[in-house]
């Protein structure tokens, strides 16, 4: 009796994935009680690396953090579609909206990206998908004060280690998802964020809102960041995201009485002529 021929798989078809569940953790292995490295938002994108047995994929995510997620969290997708998807997304700018897709529907938090948004429309490999919150697109600007009142509504999110939703968030994805907003795509951590771009602040006395504020801890290793938001304070995630007052020793927490960040530098991501314009809601 012959041996019934098994047909090859094609790997260049699972090479990409993209979520198309609204939150997904990112483990650093594949346990379900594992670490939280991080979370994928709806349609954020990654490059497989390994399989494990049919349920957990290693995955290389946009924010270039590996880990693995499991099989049913995400939608693998082939090259054309990675390019596709890639190649034109809005940000989803509603801390927590629904998108509908023939009956169903699905809730999607703020930060999201939306694949080839036409305004009420959005591509994903299942279809096409109906979303009518505030977006971001790349063509689209949106005015400073209209940045600054997006992310205060973040106030009150707990901090969740690894986190990147209204529900559950760190400092790093905080900034990350609030520059996200404005087409500005930071790195997921604060270290690698005090990193990017020149424009050191040599003093908070000329601080402007919008400026990153870079904190250590005490053995003066930069793991802490926020936004000024002017007169003196910050919006940061400490314990929930807040906004506590801010000098040049660091950050005071109004609620404990005491200093929780030492100061370490501050940088200017945003242009001033986008900071100074005189800005008003659409």
């Amino acid at each position: 009796m012959s041996k019934k021929k098994v047909k090859k798989v094609d790997q260049r078809l699972w090479m990409h994935a993209v979520c198309h569940l609204s939150v997904v953790p990112v483990r650093a292995k594949p346990y379900d009680d594992d670490q939280l490295l991080t979370q994928m938002l709806f349609g954020e994108l990654g490059h497989i690396i390994e399989k494990k047995n049919k349920h957990w994929f290693k995955i290389n995510t946009l924010d270039d953090i590996i880990g693995w997620v499991r099989s049913t969290q995400i939608t693998l997708i082939e090259e054309k579609t990675f390019v596709k998807l890639m190649a034109n997304s809005s940000v989803a700018l509603e801390i927590a909206y629904p998108i509908f897709h023939e009956d169903m529907s699905r809730m999607i938090v703020i930060g999201s990206f939306l694949p080839q948004y036409d305004g009420m429309s959005l591509d994903m490999p299942e279809g096409k998908l109906i979303y009518n919150g505030l977006a971001k697109s790349r063509d689209t600007e949106i005015k400073f004060d209209t940045f600054v009142k997006i992310i205060r509504r973040y106030i009150y999110a707990p901090e969740l280690k690894g986190g990147k939703s209204p529900f559950g968030i760190d400092a790093g994805a905080f900034v990350q998802i609030a520059y996200r907003c404005l087409n500005i795509f930071l790195p997921r951590y604060p270290f690698e964020q005090s990193q990017y771009g020149d424009n050191v602040i040599d003093f908070l006395d000329v601080a402007k809102m919008g400026d990153l504020i870079f904190c250590t801890d005490e053995e003066t290793t930069i793991n802490h960041v926020g936004i000024y938001l002017g007169e003196k304070s910050i919006i940061h995630v400490s314990g929930s995201a807040r906004v506590d007052k801010i000098d040049h020793h660091g950050v005071f927490n109004t609620s404990l009485g005491k200093y929780t960040h030492k100061l370490r530098i501050i940088k200017r991501i945003l242009a001033d002529e986008f900071i100074d314009a005189e800005t008003s809601l659409p």
